[in-house]
């Protein structure tokens, strides 16, 4: 039985998350090859170095080089050479993180060899030609085996410091339990329309305009547009079945926007420079090869689109369709999409397959698996289910850190890992955009109960904060990953987070509340309401409104039609409906404000999924602001003004027929 099946639910006590495991291994069975590979190559590196130390001359040098980066240049007496390629050698991994450029630091090592053995003979400065200095050979030495003890001790005191904690962890997961999480079925406050607002005028601005995004360098952090359309897209499926089920229409067309902008040559144009650098391929296509951190999010939000709205525009063939600068087209549709990713997991080796070229995330992979599920609740298809049982074993055997925690990322060609930065200490307990809540539940409890030790104490100590529902706090402000600037917006959606994740409701309520007094701008779009990026104020909305479903569920679920009348037609950006739900099937509740360009005259609004020759009214309290009786297909319509905010009801008035 392998280590996923010990600790799957149906195995186990379902109410109780799998405890970890009390042997952990070093590494996993591929890990470990991979790791071999590459301790393979560099013995014989070193083995190749010592053959030319001790053959002397000018190999003596390379192989010095060989032993350790630019280690000849300090016996041929050239220490500022050393200092360069050691330079080199610090942008060269930094460019293989950041770039996928593999094959820098080998090219570096080689050419430091090469050239230090070009330089045995040469001209010295300030001492006599040829030159060499005895003592950089054993000094080399150390520095090698120095760097390469330093690595293995790291691992090594990382990896035992972290089994010590086992049995503490699996006495605490075996009897702690946690409150359960805060869901309560708000009702939108002005800061929300704002948000709102901004939103649709954002997306709904014609699809090959940018205006209000955040534009840098696309491959890594904050101002990559792919990842602001995908955090956006996140936010506005939970508001679509929280607050508006029943009047789809304006953030259907927000959520259709959103996917059509990532086949935008400029939103996906760096992956063909990556994969010509990283995979030494140019191919431009965003989908056959890698790229998760495409496929998979994008995938992921079209999943969440077709559930919240209903709509299967993107299961036509065709309709996500990439063109490149040389007019070649990439024609994909929803099932083709999640084929490209399917396929992608089926040829790794981990299982996981890489974002960039070579780096395999352990979030991107979890976002990648929450694709194929929504896709098979959507579709009826079987990727995930085919896929689960190698996902939990890569996830479980390669990534599972001893406490509990996983590896952010993993290098596909050595099998190294390590803190990039991205997330404390490079490792997290639950990860994907879901959490695992929906891929694997045992698993998000298990991370939930790790996550939060400590946690409700600390938030209950928060909550003897609030008076009368307000938080008297502000809390200080820290640079966005951009460092284009500095925002409490972050902090406050952890806050936020973490009260309801340990039930604690009228804190989270009270922290939106003071999160919107300290954050506010009183800007509107293009321009944003709240002082943050598009990227981390998208993030902020997908916490605001994931309550009481939030995207995990909603993956789970799929698409079920709203219950009751719907509000079709509205007219934008005359009127924004923040609230439309109707809460026994009989009657509808509205909460209507004035769009971005409102207007003095009375708005038409259209009704579907009446009962056929049923007279209605619209209500405003117990002010009647207009009837209108439902034709035999269910439709009616009612013109009224809206110059202020309406909070509405739709009621059938009873008996009445016509």
């Amino acid at each position: 039985m392998t280590v996923s099946e010990l600790h799957r639910p149906d195995v186990a006590d379902p109410a109780r998350p799998p405890l970890l495991p009390e042997h952990p291994r070093r590494m996993g069975p591929v890990t470990r090859l991979l790791v071999l590979r590459t301790v393979a190559v560099v013995v014989v590196v070193q083995a190749i170095g010592i053959a030319l130390v001790v053959s002397g001359g000018r190999a003596r040098a390379a192989g010095l080089s060989l032993a350790l980066p630019g280690g000849g240049f300090l016996y041929t007496a050239a220490p500022i050479a050393f200092v360069l390629t050691w330079v080199a050698i610090s942008v060269a991994l930094v460019l293989w993180w950041g770039m996928s450029v593999h094959w820098g630091i080998p090219l570096v090592w080689l050419a430091s060899a090469v050239a230090s053995a070009l330089w045995a003979t040469g001209p010295r400065l300030g001492i006599d030609r040829g030159t060499t200095w005895g003592w950089a050979i054993p000094v080399v030495y150390v520095l090698a085996a120095a760097a390469i003890g330093s690595l293995v001790f790291t691992f090594e005191a990382r990896f035992r410091r972290k089994r010590a904690k086992v049995t503490e962890l699996n006495e605490y997961l075996a009897t702690a339990t946690l409150p359960e999480p805060a869901r309560p079925l708000r009702t939108p406050n002005a800061m929300d329309a704002e948000l709102l607002r901004w939103a649709y005028e954002l997306t709904m601005q014609p699809v090959d305009e940018f205006r209000g995004f955040e534009w840098g360098e696309q491959f890594h952090g904050g101002t990559v547009v792919r990842y602001q359309l995908n955090y956006l897209g996140w936010a506005l499926a939970p508001y679509a079945v929280n607050y508006v089920p029943n009047a789809p229409r304006q953030i259907e067309l927000a959520l259709r926007n959103l996917v059509i902008k990532q086949t935008d040559l400029r939103v996906w144009r760096y992956w063909r420079t990556l994969n010509l650098i990283g995979n030494l391929d140019a191919n431009p296509d965003p989908l056959v090869r890698d790229n998760i951190m495409f496929s998979g999010f994008t995938g992921d939000q079209i999943n969440l689109y077709e559930a919240a709205t209903g709509s299967t525009l993107f299961d036509e063939p065709g309709s996500l369709t990439f063109v490149w600068e040389d007019g070649r087209t990439f024609a994909y549709d929803h099932h083709s999409w999640m084929e490209a990713v399917q396929r992608n997991f089926d040829k790794s080796r981990l299982t996981f397959f890489p974002c960039e070229p070579g780096w395999a995330f352990a979030a991107c992979n979890t976002i990648g698996a929450q694709a194929l599920l929504g896709h098979d609740r959507l579709h009826g298809t079987t990727m995930w289910s085919d896929l689960e049982p190698r996902w939990r074993t890569a996830l479980e055997e390669e990534y599972l850190l001893p406490d509990g925690n996983y590896a952010n990322i993993r290098s596909t060609h050595t099998g190294l890992s390590w803190d990039t930065g991205e997330t404390p200490g490079g490792e997290y307990f639950t990860t994907g955009s879901h959490g695992f809540a929906d891929v694997a539940p045992d698993l998000a409890l298990r991370g939930r109960m790790l996550q939060l030790r400590g946690a409700p104490e600390k938030m209950a100590g928060l909550a003897t904060m609030v008076r009368d529902g307000e938080l008297t706090l502000e809390l200080p402000e820290e640079w966005e990953r951009n460092r284009a600037r500095q925002t409490a917006v972050n902090a406050w959606t952890k806050l936020i987070a973490g009260a309801r994740m340990v039930g604690q409701g009228e804190l989270a309520e009270a922290a939106l509340r003071a999160a919107d007094r300290q954050c506010a701008t009183g800007e509107v779009w293009p321009e944003r309401p709240l002082r943050v990026g598009v990227s981390n104020l998208a993030l902020h909305m997908l916490v605001r409104w994931s309550t009481p479903m939030d995207n995990a569920t909603l993956n789970l679920r799929g698409w079920v039609p709203p219950v009751g009348p719907v509000l079709d037609e509205v007219p934008w950006p005359q009127v924004l409906v923040t609230v439309a739900r109707s809460s026994d099937g009989e009657t509808l509740d509205l909460v209507l404000r004035p769009g971005p360009t409102p207007s003095d005259a009375p708005v038409a609004l259209g009704f579907v999924a009446l009962r056929p020759a049923t007279s209605y009214r619209l209500l405003d309290g117990t002010e009647v602001l207009a009837e209108c009786t439902a034709s035999a297909e269910g439709t009616a319509e009612v013109t009224i003004p809206v110059s202020g905010v309406r909070t509405l009801r739709l009621v059938p008035v009873d008996g009445a027929a016509s």
